[in-house]
């Protein structure tokens, strides 16, 4: 769970525009680039992350998100997985995840749950890099978020 300092249509628009999630997703020091996003139950979301520059891991990573449940500005489920170049999910990668937007006073918080078939799962995508990958996509949110603020 983290807390920012916008409402909750402002982190709605981060999650669901290409404009937006191409500025913050993904770990530090990898670009994303959006191949599709249509934020409605049974619409995907096909995604590249690529290091920039020289990076300890040097290959992309590809993925897509087909969208379950839209509830606007508050709820967004999807089924998340790596596939390969063409979109084709791999096998065994797949990741029900759940994006939570909860208006309080003067802060949103947002809390991301992502399910696991299995503890071999979990403990793959601890290894690659999933827990540090997503501190560091929401840091870099944050981040976005701040400098629009200032500006």
């Amino acid at each position: 769970m983290r807390s920012y300092g916008a409402t909750a249509e402002r982190l709605w628009a981060c999650w669901t525009q290409p404009a937006h999630l191409r500025r913050w997703w993904g770990p530090h020091g990898w670009l994303v680039d959006i191949f599709e996003l249509d934020a409605r139950p049974g619409g995907s979301w096909r995604y590249r992350l690529r290091p920039d520059g020289e990076h300890e891991l040097d290959e992309e990573q590809w993925g897509r998100a087909v969208y379950r449940v839209v509830d606007e500005p508050r709820r967004l489920e999807f089924d998340d997985a790596f596939t390969d170049p063409a979109g084709v999910p791999i096998e065994g990668s797949e990741m029900p995840t759940a994006v939570r937007i909860v208006a309080m006073r003067d802060r949103t918080t947002v809390t991301i749950t992502v399910a696991f078939a299995a503890a071999e799962q979990l403990e793959q995508a601890e290894a690659l890099g999933m827990v540090e990958g997503f501190a560091d996509a929401l840091e870099r949110l944050d981040t976005m978020l701040a400098a629009e603020v200032d500006t």
